[in-house]
């Protein structure tokens, strides 16, 4: 059923972007990922792996500040203003229902948000809240959202290099994708335990991977570019590792992967109905944004369903001494 949708959605985005002329200046990285997109639409196996071996092309990816908004505008049309994550605003709220967050508690949000987690939560569960973003552009997206909540909702900058939070204040910690803002997992479980209260709770969503087989590795090279990560994501052992060592109870592990992928693809789906006359992308970077987040997602769900990549949320609380 999910790969069916998928399949679909890959013919009409192909359906939509025909005759873009922005897009002719990217000739080259396009013809590799249109046939990509092509071959979703048959289901067999050979042509899944060349789809595959096609998107995960060495074509250097075009840069820039305007391509970085660019990009950040499709986030906001595929998950919703200032979300990051498939699914948005119910998906967010789907995970922090996990932790009894309420006005009495202190929750420290970190990691890939853009203002819109932030918001919904301080909006509908009321929790004093702490926001710690890296990027100066997310920082910049999620003001507008967090500051009508005044003092309850604060954006801390942190550094995944060198993470250090505020000791023994929070109640609650929601963390999203941490890691792929570059934080080392025994280095940023240690930092997250001593910024908690006794027994306090975290929930961790992260991306997880294991070594890709030959017919994987071209793809997954190209999906680290496409997402700017320096580095493969940490496999779950090291997650699991770090949680223990830093004094966590490791209460559950749950496998996202289908509901994640299937999120996508809704998204996508709803996105590219809206492609059409005025609402296509009118500029080279806005162009370009849309051919590489497409790309990323392509390659995401079909590492997902190779069982290379895996999402993942870890539910633990901090040790009684």
């Amino acid at each position: 059923m999910l790969r069916a949708a998928t399949r679909q959605t890959a013919s009409t985005l192909i359906a939509a972007v025909e005759g873009w002329q922005p897009l002719r200046v990217f000739a080259r990285p396009i013809a590799a990922w249109k046939a990509a997109m092509a071959a979703m639409r048959a289901p067999a196996p050979a042509e899944a792996a060349a789809a595959s071996a096609a998107a995960g092309g060495s074509g250097a990816l075009p840069q820039g500040p305007g391509l970085d908004l660019a990009r950040a505008d499709w986030e906001d049309r595929l998950w919703g203003p200032g979300f990051l994550l498939p699914g948005g605003e119910a998906e967010v709220m789907r995970l922090a229902t996990v932790l009894p967050v309420s006005p009495a508690t202190t929750l420290m949000l970190l990691g890939r948000d853009a203002g819109g987690a932030a918001h919904a939560i301080a909006a509908q569960r009321g929790a004093w809240m702490v926001i710690h973003l890296h990027d100066p552009l997310l920082i910049e997206r999620a003001a507008p959202r967090v500051f009508p909540h005044g003092r309850r909702a604060q954006i801390q900058p942190w550094s995944p290099a060198a993470p250090g939070f505020r000791a023994k204040f929070h109640h609650l910690a929601l963390a999203l994708e941490p890691i792929r803002c570059g934080a080392a997992p025994e280095v940023l479980l240690q930092a997250l335990a001593a910024a908690m209260r006794a027994q306090g709770q975290i929930l961790l969503l992260e991306t997880v991977a294991r070594k890709p087989p030959p017919e994987h590795e071209a793809a997954f090279r190209r999906w680290l570019a496409l997402e700017g990560r320096s580095a493969p994501p940490p496999s779950q052992a090291a997650i699991d590792r770090a949680i223990h060592h830093a004094g966590f109870n490791l209460h559950v592990v749950e496998d996202l992967g289908a509901r994640h992928s299937a999120a996508a693809t809704e998204g996508w789906a709803r996105m590219i109905t809206g492609l059409k006359g005025e609402h296509r992308p009118r500029t080279k970077d806005a162009a370009a944004a849309l051919v590489l987040e497409a790309e990323a997602w392509l390659l995401r769900h079909r590492l997902v369903a190779a069982g290379v990549l895996s999402v993942l949320r870890w539910h633990a609380s901090l040790k009684s001494f």
